[in-house]
């Protein structure tokens, strides 16, 4: 490698940072600018005026209550579940369980707005199958699911896999002579679990209930799904009602972003608290070999109740869509083809169906594109001021989607250059708000592969960007396709910074359907739930059969 005064790798630095600097550094400038400028008969000026108004009614207090409610009860369900599954698949001699944790990672791809309504036709009042069912035998309705309970239930189910990934990974770390001096000991199985290798794994839970935490937070699509029958409403969607006031409050917005970015930063700085001055050593120079905890009989129950998850996240909720698709009205009983024939024939189905393919192939290409050079730049540079570039580019990623879709909404309105109503607005956002995750996907790859490759390639007499393309990039190349294909499920279904930042001209396939639920046409809404289920899987199988290499794209551990 070339020393670090070398002129062109700091010209690419320079070049990086720029960007970095527009992208992700001016939106969260933007945010903190509009929380304290003031439009009044005066004209624009500074004040706290916004402050004083979020401060002083209830109801912004209220979505503030709502949204810690609802992202602390969603965290708390995903790390019982998540961890009970991990524990099971991957600890236990459960039959099929590598099968079976590549299964239970599959709902994370579905998209929550999507899960969410499977979960209205399911459990809501009056139309919903389940409470159909039970009254039909002359029983009340039990299920209700337009409340919080039911909310913290959809979001907490389909984010368990985060926390599965991420505890599982761990297990398999951790030394199991550390349970072994547990059962020499007298203790049982239980006790074994709850006292040895719970707290040991203690890190990596926490991480899973801060990153469900920071998720659940800047969710839009399913508590307004689900909360707006009965108001309520958390912050996320009490900044979509000041958006659609006429003029759009964007003082107000910005201070409730700022709300939704100090609850991210508070719960990282409750994690690092809690873990201060602990330690969680488990792997050493020691070698070991895994070794599985023997159950009997009751290992097939286990591998039941990790089919009841997905029965109840995958399975039922897409039967219910399909058909729900295919009734002429929710649960009519009367079925008809004309749902799937209006998606054929609809220009604005396909218009936005485009728009939002187009938008996010050029995203998810392009923020691939700054995370392979920032993590080369990193790992394969001694450049002063690298690191500083993992961070800029990691530091969106514990801000939700609103509030950052807030911010660029807000720079691009005093810029001279005009990309309001054009799909660059969009992904601007994408590109700032999710690059991190390319960075983080391609350096765990890139940090594996010996710098001596490429320094052996620089002796043949191959320049820098030769023994890159020919060396470096073939070896990690499926994990840039994995975080590709990431970035795309993600761009795909993106809805809440969409809402900030789309136009009547450049609307995307997730803001059509959040509009036909907005008006009631459910039998609608569960046809582009599918058309956007179809399009989403077949584009990942299309990229992961073309990219693939010794760590299958399409392979859900491999975006963990």
């Amino acid at each position: 490698m070339k020393k670090s005064g070398n002129r062109g790798f700091y010209t690419l630095l320079a070049l990086i940072l720029a960007v970095l600097t527009v992208l992700i550094v001016l939106p969260l400038g933007s945010i903190a600018l509009d929380s304290v400028l003031v439009v009044d008969a005066a004209g624009r000026h500074a004040g706290w005026q916004n402050f004083v108004v979020v401060a002083s009614q209830f109801k912004y207090w209220a979505s503030f209550g709502n949204t810690l409610v609802l992202a602390v009860g969603a965290a708390t369900l995903a790390v019982a579940i998540g961890v009970a599954l991990a524990w099971v698949l991957v600890r236990t001699n459960t039959p099929l369980a590598a099968l079976l944790e590549k299964l239970a990672i599959l709902p994370i791809f579905i998209p929550p707005f999507v899960g969410a309504f499977a979960w209205l036709l399911l459990a809501a009042p009056r139309i919903g199958v389940a409470n159909f069912i039970v009254r039909y035998i002359g029983l009340p309705e039990p299920f209700d699911i337009y409340t919080r309970l039911g909310i913290v239930w959809v979001m907490g189910i389909y984010m368990a896999p985060y926390v599965l990934m991420i505890v599982a990974s761990a297990l398999r770390s951790m030394d199991p002579s550390l349970e072994e001096v547990g059962q020499v000991a007298g203790l049982s199985r239980w006790k074994v679990a709850t006292t040895i290798t719970l707290p040991v794994v203690a890190p990596a839970m926490l991480s899973g209930a801060v990153l469900v935490f920071v998720i659940a937070i800047g969710l839009f699509g399913t508590p307004v799904l689900l909360g707006w029958p009965k108001q309520i409403v958390p912050l996320t969607a009490r900044i979509y009602v000041e958006s659609q006031t006429v003029p759009p409050a964007y003082g107000v917005m910005a201070v409730l972003a700022l709300w939704l970015m100090a609850l991210s930063v508070a719960v990282v700085f409750l994690q690092q608290f809690l873990l201060k001055g602990r330690h969680f050593i488990t792997v050493t120079g020691k070698g070991f070999r895994p070794r599985l905890i023997r159950l009997g009989r009751s290992r097939f129950v286990l591998a039941g109740s990790v089919f009841v998850y997905l029965a109840l996240t995958v399975l039922v909720p897409i039967v219910v869509i399909v058909v729900a698709a295919l009734s002429t009205y929710s649960w009519s009983g009367r079925y008809t083809s004309e749902n799937f024939t209006f998606l054929w024939e609809s220009m604005d189905v396909w218009q936005t169906l485009k728009n939002s393919l187009v938008i996010a192939i050029i995203a998810a290409s392009f923020a691939s594109l700054l995370g392979l050079a920032i993590s080369w730049i990193v790992h394969r540079t001694n450049v002063r001021g690298r690191h500083l570039l993992e961070y800029l580019a990691l530091l969106p990623l514990s801000v939700p989607s609103i509030a950052f879709g807030i911010g660029v909404a807000a720079l691009w309105l005093h810029l001279p250059w005009t990309v309001y109503d054009t799909i660059w607005l969009i992904v601007f956002g994408f590109i700032g708000r999710f690059s991190g995750y390319a960075v983080r996907t391609i350096s765990g790859s890139l940090v594996q592969v010996h710098p001596e490759l490429e320094e052996s390639a620089r002796v043949s007499g191959y320049g820098p960007v030769q023994a890159l393309c020919r060396i470096t990039l073939p070896l990690i190349r499926p994990s840039i396709v994995s975080g590709w294909v990431l970035l795309y499920s993600i761009f795909m279904t993106e809805l809440s910074m969409v809402l900030i930042l789309y136009s009547a001209n450049i609307r995307t396939f997730s803001i059509l359907t959040f509009d036909f639920w907005y008006a009631g046409l459910f039998s609608r809404v569960a046809s582009l739930a599918l058309l956007q289920l179809a399009v989403g899987m077949a584009v990942m199988l299309l990229v992961g059969r073309i990219g693939g290499g010794r760590k299958p794209a399409s392979d859900p551990q491999a975006l963990a």
